[in-house]
């Protein structure tokens, strides 16, 4: 048994931390003990399903980064002192009860489809890669896919989340010239150090900017959540593209971090410690912060 701590959601919103023995590893099971985990809108919209009468409490956590410290026997994808990133394969239950995978926890005991091995030592900020299993890969396939159609015409990204800012650093490394923000006015300084050319206010007239193709990356929760310019070619970034072939957008991401041309840690828009989470969760419900939040397991710096 594996003794590890856990954020976990109970009855009307309310974040426990719990200690909990986890058992060895099943059979496709890989036990993980984790640097970070993002804190992604899906996980943000489980509170407001938790007052609901037949609620269960449970452990949220979509994405996150880790060693493997055991892995049961029918796993081969991944071996003991790996690094892996940890993300759900599909988001189809993401907002519901039932999670494919759950990285608030100092020990995770995941699906092996759900982990990826990641090289190590490729960033000097490990916690980072804890939004690289879904957020930095989605962006990764969208914006390979936007700039191999033409990477000289401006590109808009709308929104201010983590998966914008993602967005936006994918686009630059994949060779976009021109890359337009669309986001808040506190977003701002975010999206420029994310790699934004321009960044432009909710409303503001698009059609001056050159633009027709966009990416929507704002969450259901977003300020900014109104209609966008029609005369725009707006792809909805919301959901990863289940199509995309996992392991090469990691081999791609890996090229773009290694050569500096993407750097994780734009994408955080603030860290938390696990005994944090309540904080954590109301303030990234609020829209105040710009990017994703960031569960730290050990104690911030």
């Amino acid at each position: 048994m594996t003794l590890g701590r856990r954020a976990v959601l109970q009855p009307f919103g309310f974040l426990a931390i719990e200690e909990v023995e986890l058992p060895a590893p099943a059979a496709h099971q890989v036990a993980v003990e984790m640097f970070a985990a993002a804190i992604t809108p899906a996980d943000v919209a489980l509170l407001a399903r938790s007052d609901e009468p037949d609620w269960q409490p449970l452990v949220p956590g979509l994405e996150g980064v880790g060693i493997v410290a055991a892995i049961g026997n029918a796993v081969t994808q991944v071996k003991v002192g790996d690094q892996v990133i940890i993300a759900a394969t599909s988001d189809s239950d993401a907002a519901k009860a039932d999670r494919p995978v759950s990285t608030w926890t100092t020990n995770a005991l995941v699906d092996d489809r759900h982990v990826a091995p990641f090289p190590r030592n490729i960033v000097t900020d490990r916690d980072s890669l804890g939004l690289v299993g879904g957020t930095a890969l989605t962006a990764t396939a969208l914006a390979k896919r936007f700039v191999e159609s033409n990477a000289d015409e401006p590109v808009l990204v709308a929104g201010g989340g983590g998966l914008a800012l993602a967005a936006i650093a994918a686009l630059r490394a994949a060779g976009a010239a021109n890359v337009i923000a669309v986001a808040p006015d506190h977003c701002h300084a975010a999206a420029a150090a994310a790699g934004a050319s321009t960044c432009l206010a909710i409303g503001a007239d698009l059609a001056a900017a050159g633009a027709r193709r966009g990416l929507d990356c704002r969450d259901d929760r977003s300020p900014s959540r109104g209609a966008l310019d029609p005369a725009v070619a707006w792809t909805d970034a919301g959901a990863p593209d289940k199509s995309t072939d996992r392991d090469r957008a990691i081999a791609l991401l890996t090229d773009w971090i290694s050569a500096g041309r993407f750097d994780p840690s734009v994408m955080i828009g603030k860290r938390y410690t696990i005994e944090q989470i309540n904080e954590a969760v109301m303030e990234m419900e609020s829209g105040r912060i710009a990017g994703a939040g960031l569960v730290v397991m050990e104690p911030l710096k």
